[in-house]
């Protein structure tokens, strides 16, 4: 009888337990491979569910509300996404970044790489050799997005480029975060 009475307390006080809190604020796990090839790993947490975080990272509103003024053109698998900080541009400008999107899960994961980098951008032709991936996972009734961001080589120009997206991706998703929330 005791043992019933200890059983029915514990899973008692087991239901009523409340999930942990998540992990809030930037979480940054980027690594270095043995090969010497660098990747930028950050993480947040959202209030907002996976498919209103994909809403966000996966439509051309969606970008604009974040990433750049301007945003045009299709997400989807090899669809290409140019951006602008020129409120004026048109597509296909010069000044004009495009994104080709090389993977798309909904409410799951968003990967693209760069095509075309604005004129004057140092080291573009590097730069289109990196990739971006987004991974959206539920997690205490808000989304998870982990941001990695790989491909970043050795060298001097390969380092001004890695150091330049240390900062760039850390503001990528402060900016996520302003307009979702935390």
């Amino acid at each position: 009888m005791l043992k019933r009475l200890f059983l029915a307390a514990f899973l008692a006080c087991a239901a009523c337990a409340t999930p942990p809190a998540p992990v809030t604020g930037l979480q940054d796990t980027s690594f270095t491979a043995p090969n010497g090839s660098r990747t930028i790993q950050l993480s947040a947490w959202f209030a907002a569910p996976p498919a209103e975080v994909f809403q966000i990272v996966a439509t051309p509103e969606g970008w604009r509300k974040w990433a750049a003024p301007v945003a045009m053109g299709e997400v989807k698998l090899n669809g290409v996404l140019e951006t602008s900080y020129n409120p004026n541009a048109k597509p296909g400008d010069a000044g004009n970044i495009k994104q080709q999107f090389t993977e798309l899960v909904p409410n799951k994961r968003v990967a693209f790489r760069t095509i075309q980098t604005p004129e004057g951008f140092p080291h573009g032709e590097l730069y289109k050799q990196t990739s971006a991936l987004m991974e959206l996972t539920p997690e205490a009734g808000g989304t998870r997005l982990r941001f990695t961001h790989s491909g970043f080589g050795t060298g001097k120009e390969w380092d001004e480029l890695h150091g330049f997206f240390v900062q760039g991706d850390r503001q990528t998703l402060e900016e996520l975060r302003k307009v979702l929330g935390e």
